[in-house]
């Protein structure tokens, strides 16, 4: 299994601290340099039998300053990264400027499909990210003490924070069975295993049967992988570090588990499946007639001719990601050969339907100033909002409502919406950097455009993908028509 390193300077702030019990001072506990916490990254892999592939950094976790090493990690997992794949952290106080930042990084790495790894604290999966999300928020001197006696707690196997779909707290404090979500449980790992049913079908499946999560919600294909990964459910219990294997009863077999994950693998890696680097429009496009991000899925038509042989043809389109996911809402989907010829002449200016952007369009440099100045307070403003949306969901959550397992679900759409004003944030800046180069921008742009218009059939996937992202900045889909919104 693949693995990558995310190595960076904990947040000062978030430092775990010991107490001299003889001298009765607190010293700091020294953290790791990205050295040696690269060393321990490769010795991990080692021994647990990991095969390291890349590794990011970034040397300063402070608020104001950009995560580049964040950003690249992000991009490698969009476009690069295939199968089973792994994020290894030295510690949870490695991932943020504070515990918030730290876990909206969680969300947004988990969101990618990987899994995530503390050197310190173990796997960080929904319910282990709102223990530590606890710890580190919590102002009381005590709180590294209430953190050992949680270990103690999780070292006996006992339940800490709200079960797992498919469970409940028992007497003794540990996981039993809920015969009722342990019938889902099983029923999901039937059909993707022994039913030939992919993730986005066994969401289907559930969806269409009445189905609903524990929130009485309709199942997606996130929450369907995360069920489909989690130990678990082999009777495995991990928390803060801790793992204690046969510590209550399994509802699925360990063989069918390991086949369950093997054959997630497969597919992932299988010659044409769908990745998002195979769309030309990938992360550009929208439905305009439901405002859901349009996503590129591949639909494989297979055959047997008179004479005996197999043929297969694999149709690609872009599809509202509501309906991808979770298979609800209106059926909006574009053959995506088609919608990208059209895109395309839009941006040759052959096709009515490209709008150009209104920034920096006609103005003088000193408004454009002015104008930048508004819209980074703006957007800065939106995302210290959204932090805070995402601090009271935290606080809910610690509560149990919703549970510790719907977090990633509850959390998504602030997510997107917190890289979607991110993106804004940064492309502000950019433009603002770019203010006193404008007629170089311009220089460049019109190249590009020459590019797309003489050279097309001669550029491969990876330049027309670049050629996109710098012309476009989003493609809206009506059910009758296209509109494509250029960059200025």
């Amino acid at each position: 299994m693949r693995a990558i390193g995310y190595l960076s300077q904990a947040a000062e702030h978030l430092h775990h601290r010991e107490r001299d019990g003889a001298a009765g001072h607190v010293t700091d506990d020294p953290r790791p340099g990205l050295i040696e916490q690269n060393a321990r990254f490769l010795a991990y892999c080692q021994e647990h039998g990991f095969e390291p592939t890349a590794t990011f950094l970034d040397s300063d976790l402070s608020p104001q300053r950009e995560r580049t090493g964040l950003r690249q990690l992000l991009r490698h997992l969009k476009e690069e990264a295939r199968g089973f794949t792994f994020v290894i952290v030295q510690g949870f106080d490695h991932l943020g400027g504070d515990a918030t930042q730290a876990v909206r990084t969680v969300l947004q790495l988990r969101a990618r499909g990987v899994q995530l790894i503390s050197l310190e604290e173990g796997p960080i999966n929904d319910s282990t990210l709102v223990d530590l999300w606890r710890l580190h928020t919590d102002p009381d001197p005590d709180a590294e003490r209430r953190r050992e006696r949680l270990q103690e707690k999780a070292r006996l196997g006992q339940a800490i924070g709200r079960p797992p779909y498919g469970y409940r707290i028992g007497d003794d404090g540990r996981y039993e069975v809920d015969e009722e979500e342990a019938a889902v449980v099983r029923r999901i790992f039937d059909l993707y295993l022994h039913d030939d049913h992919g993730i986005r079908r066994v969401a289907q499946r559930l969806n269409a049967d009445g189905y609903q999560t524990r929130r009485g919600r309709n199942w997606s294909m996130v929450t369907i992988r995360d069920l489909l990964r989690n130990p678990v459910y082999i009777g495995r219990y991990d928390k803060l570090g801790v793992s204690v294997p046969a510590n209550h009863e399994a509802i699925v077999s360990e063989p069918d588990f390991h086949a369950v994950g093997q054959q997630m693998m497969q597919r992932r890696t299988a010659p044409g499946v769908s990745h998002p680097s195979d769309f030309l429009l990938a992360g550009l496009i929208w439905c305009g007639e439901d405002q859901s991000r349009m996503i590129g899925v591949t639909r494989r038509r297979q055959w047997r001719n008179s004479d005996g042989e197999r043929g297969e043809t694999v149709y690609r389109y872009y599809q509202s990601e509501a309906r991808t996911n979770q298979s609800v809402g209106s059926y909006h989907t574009r053959q995506a050969d088609e919608l990208e010829a059209e895109v395309l002449a839009h941006i040759r200016g052959e096709r009515e339907g490209g709008e150009p952007s209104v920034l920096n369009i006609g103005r003088d440099n000193g408004a454009l100033a002015a104008e930048t100045v508004v819209a980074v307070a703006n957007a800065e403003a939106r995302l210290r909002a959204i932090d805070r949306r995402l601090g009271q969901l935290l606080e809910d959550v610690a509560t149990g409502d919703p549970p510790p397992a719907g977090l990633q679900d509850a959390g998504a759409d602030l997510i997107r919406e917190w890289e979607t004003a991110s993106a804004d944030l940064a492309q502000i800046r950019f433009r603002a950097a770019a203010q006193d180069r404008e007629a170089e921008r311009r220089r460049r742009r019109d190249m590009r455009l020459q590019r797309v218009r003489e050279q097309w059939d001669q550029l491969n996937f990876p330049q027309r993908r670049d050629l996109i992202e710098h012309l476009v900045e989003r493609v809206v889909v009506f059910d009758h028509s296209v509109t494509t919104q250029l960059k200025a």
